[in-house]
């Protein structure tokens, strides 16, 4: 069922995708709207799926972990599903994708430095065949 999404709608899914912790009478104030109305668009958008979980973003530089890695995996047939079995060992790795194309999976990965990647390059190879890009910098663009 496609749903239908107004103006307010739009910019308080904009204003949570920024921060997630602001208040309905804040996002109110930003959009001019009442703190009720705000709340129950919110809960709407929740209700609907289109809303499906509130996060935090986490300063992993803070952390130490300076060093943030796409690494791309190509695997021998049916390889990959191991690999993802065993996600959990890989506590570095942020985030995982099956794509389509040359490579199977493109893994986004946190990391203290350059032995730390090392390190993992080397649990990765039995699994399948690691392609490494460092994260120079990261764009972002909140349009909706």
């Amino acid at each position: 069922m496609k749903i239908t999404l107004d103006d307010f709608d739009y910019k308080i899914l904009r204003i949570l995708s920024q921060n997630s912790r602001l208040s309905y009478a804040e996002i109110g104030r930003l959009i001019s709207l009442s703190q009720s109305a705000t709340k129950e668009r919110v809960m709407n958008l929740v209700d609907n799926g289109i809303i499906r979980r509130f996060s935090v973003e986490i300063d992993h530089q803070k952390l130490g972990y300076d060093l943030k890695v796409l690494i791309s995996m190509k695997f021998k047939n049916d390889d990959f599903r191991k690999f993802i079995a065993d996600l959990e060992k890989f506590p570095e790795i942020l985030n995982c994708k099956r794509v389509t194309g040359e490579y199977c999976l493109i893994t986004e990965c946190i990391l203290r430095d350059s032995s730390h990647l090392e390190n993992l390059i080397d649990r990765l190879i039995p699994y399948g065949i690691p392609t490494t890009s460092i994260q120079l910098s990261e764009i972002n663009r909140q349009k909706i």
